[in-house]
């Protein structure tokens, strides 16, 4: 019994002692279950750690290259805009006074086409929209300012005029021949000036300030010849290739004659003073041709085109592109031929300078009255030979009617015949049909407009002298201008201003 106690005893000691262990054992598992959990995870997580270091330093490492990147365009593009300040923006401004500089691209060509360029150029077109319209206004303002500066000294000139008119009238007897001349220089030195005023306020878009009645084309060319400085040494002709009584209407005499007269003063000025500058008239199929040949230095092929751009009136002109200083005669002629509808064109002469020709349409001209004549300095008609059967029938005519009266010698008076219609005279007889429009005809009217100067070609159909003495004070006047004339200018005297 004891035996089996002790067993019993011992027996439940191991049991206890084996149940404990495996509690124990159990423990320990967990406890290592636990520890490789906490294992596990402590080595998720440096993993985690160090990818999210490589990340961190990976973007650390775009960063500075982004930073490099905006610093290279950064700099890239304080170059391209120190480049369009110092370059492309000073190119512009003189590209837009002379279109003949080029204005510059972008620095770096790898910037062409990008949103820098694109920007850029929309500033330099900006800018270009802004001097434009700047340089218009101003150009406006300037053109005002002239316009009414030109048209006081106009007046004043005009009024200058009618007094040494009224001096040349009071002391015309030999007498008080000294007196006249001193006049007459003064005349033509106001002459000259009324001219240069007329076309400086014409080619700032004023009008030339008087007006005219119908006037023969002859006695508009013989004015505008006086208007030239030394006409007599210089000009030659004019030469009369008319066969018919062909006038300009009121509305454009004085641009006519302005425009000639111009011309002409552009041919003596850039010819030698032994040159002689020619000028006539001719009818063509449209109206009529004014021509007129110099023998001076000519023109090279940009001042033809910058010529022919003046003159066509078609084009805006602003006082800044007519040069230092200005030369103002081209772009008067340019507006007043576009305002007319009549053509100016120049190209090289015969004589190895410049050909000019102002072409004046139908719609400009006008048959003059039959009972009405050119002045006394109007050169005749060139006639044509004409067949033998129409001489004889002239010289039928001719014995028919009374002799004229006699003419003063410096002209040559024509012979007054009564002659049918313009349309069925000899000359037209033997013209190819349809070869001349027919002008508008004018009867005579008693003039309304402003009374125009001695040398400006209007005629007058009122006899206040005899022949006579008409051919004794024309010759008075002849020898009077000339000595005049010649003591009080200089022999080779020239006007910056005068070059068109």
């Amino acid at each position: 019994m004891i035996g089996a106690a002790v067993l019993a005893l011992a027996l439940a000691g191991v049991v206890i002692f084996h149940i404990r262990l495996r509690r124990d054992l159990a423990q320990v598992r967990g406890e290592l279950v636990q520890a490789r959990q906490a294992h596990e995870h402590l080595t998720r997580e440096t993993s985690a750690r160090t990818q999210w270091q490589a990340q961190v330093e990976r973007q650390a490492q775009e960063s500075v290259e982004q930073i490099r990147e905006a610093r290279a365009q950064q700099d890239l593009l304080r170059a391209e805009t120190e480049h369009l300040i110092s370059k492309r923006i000073p190119a512009l401004l003189s590209h837009l006074r002379a279109p003949h500089v080029i204005v510059p691209g972008v620095q770096n060509p790898a910037l062409a086409g990008t949103d820098i360029d694109r920007q850029h150029r929309a500033i330099l077109e900006a800018l270009t929209h802004g001097v434009r319209e700047e340089g218009e206004r101003i150009d406006e303002a300037a053109q005002a300012v002239v316009r009414g500066a030109m048209s006081r000294v106009q007046t004043q000139a005009l009024r200058a005029q009618d007094l040494l008119a009224g001096v040349q009238q009071r002391y015309s007897g030999d007498e008080h021949t000294a007196l006249l001349r001193e006049v007459l220089g003064l005349d033509m030195f106001n002459e000259l000036m009324i001219r240069r005023v007329q076309v400086t306020g014409i080619a700032c878009g004023a009008t030339p300030g008087l007006s005219r009645d119908d006037t023969y084309l002859v006695d508009l060319m013989v004015g505008a010849i006086s208007r030239v400085e030394n006409f007599e040494q210089r000009v030659e002709g004019p030469a009369n290739h008319l066969r018919r009584r062909i006038g300009v209407a009121a509305r454009a005499a004085e641009s006519i004659l302005l425009i000639t007269a111009e011309l002409l003063a552009n041919a003596v000025h850039h010819s030698h003073g032994t040159l002689k500058v020619t000028i006539a008239v001719h009818e063509t199929n449209t109206g009529a041709a004014i021509v007129i040949d110099d023998a001076g230095v000519g023109l090279n092929e940009d001042q033809y085109a910058r010529a022919t751009r003046l003159l066509s009136g078609t084009h805006p002109v602003r006082l800044i592109d007519l040069g230092n200083p200005p030369h103002t005669g081209w772009a008067a002629i340019g507006r007043q031929a576009a305002h007319y509808g009549m053509q100016v064109t120049v190209k090289k002469s015969a004589f190895g300078g410049v050909q000019a020709v102002l072409n004046i349409p139908t719609a400009l001209l006008v048959e003059m009255p039959e009972d009405s004549r050119p002045s006394v300095l109007a050169p005749e008609p060139i006639r044509a030979a004409v067949p033998a059967a129409a001489t004889a029938l002239r010289s039928a005519h001719v014995a028919a009617v009374p002799a004229p009266a006699p003419a003063p010698a410096i002209r040559l008076e024509p012979v007054t015949v009564s002659r049918p219609e313009p349309a069925t005279t000899p000359e037209q007889r033997h013209a190819p049909a349809g070869d001349l429009a027919p002008l508008p005809r004018r009867r005579r009217q008693s003039p309304t407009g402003p009374r125009p100067s001695r040398s400006q070609g209007g005629s007058d159909d009122r006899v206040l002298t005899t022949p006579e003495e008409a051919q004794k004070r024309w010759g008075d006047f002849q020898v009077g201008a000339e000595a005049g004339r010649r003591e009080a200018l200089p022999p080779q005297q020239h006007d910056i201003t005068e070059g068109i």
